[in-house]
């Protein structure tokens, strides 16, 4: 019953932050919640998946197979690693705390990703010019970073800290659809509707709020 009245509870936040980002009912149950527990879980999953990969390809190389099966199978076996350990960096990037790992995991590999957590390294440092300056360069080069809470969450906040409530709205309206209790996130939105005297959509942002204290 406790797990029911939760997920009726965060479904409800879902269709608001739904309703002001102007998404379809078909993505309400298809968008994957980015709490803790989630991301842990997701974490520890790829994390298992790359360790049997892992080993798959040193028996693969091992066996010394250089029959046309062998090399096909070994290069299989080495573009579906490199595949997973983005999924790992790029899940493990929505919290600051896994930002310098997420650097070590990735050395070697030649993501273009890593720019995003750049950008957030030096947001959590303090450095929002640099910050800025990097996300604002990696969306115009790549336009978006479909899935990631905390990317688009810390850009809408570096456009709404710049006055560019209109901008700011669209990412943190996105990155609420993946963590819709984000208080910060939510404070922020409120005030980009303030700004643009949208007193409707503030007072549903302050509802929402309320429900969370």
């Amino acid at each position: 019953m406790v797990e029911k009245m939760a997920a009726a509870y965060r479904k409800a936040q879902m269709g608001i932050a739904s309703s002001l980002a102007g998404t379809t009912g078909s993505i309400l149950d298809e968008t994957a919640f980015y709490d803790a527990g989630y991301m842990d879980a997701q974490v520890k999953r790829v994390q298992k998946e790359i360790s049997s990969v892992t080993k798959e390809l040193e028996v693969n190389i091992d066996l010394k197979d250089s029959s046309e099966y062998g090399i096909k199978k070994k290069r299989e076996l080495m573009k579906r690693r490199e595949r997973l350990v983005f999924r790992l960096v790029f899940l493990a990037s929505n919290s600051f705390k896994n930002l310098d790992d997420c650097v070590k995991i990735a050395e070697g590999h030649k993501y273009s990703f890593m720019k995003c957590v750049e950008g957030l390294l030096a947001y959590d440092r303090g450095q929002k010019e640099k910050a800025f300056s990097i996300l604002e360069k990696y969306y115009k080069e790549h336009k978006s970073v479909e899935g990631h809470f905390l990317i688009n969450k810390v850009f809408g906040m570096l456009l709404a800290e710049r006055g560019q409530s209109g901008k700011a709205v669209s990412f943190l309206t996105y990155a609420l659809q993946h963590k819709p209790d984000d208080v910060e996130c939510l404070e922020t939105l409120r005030g980009c509707y303030q700004s643009q005297g949208d007193k409707w959509k503030a007072a549903v942002i302050n509802e929402v709020s309320a429900l969370l204290q």
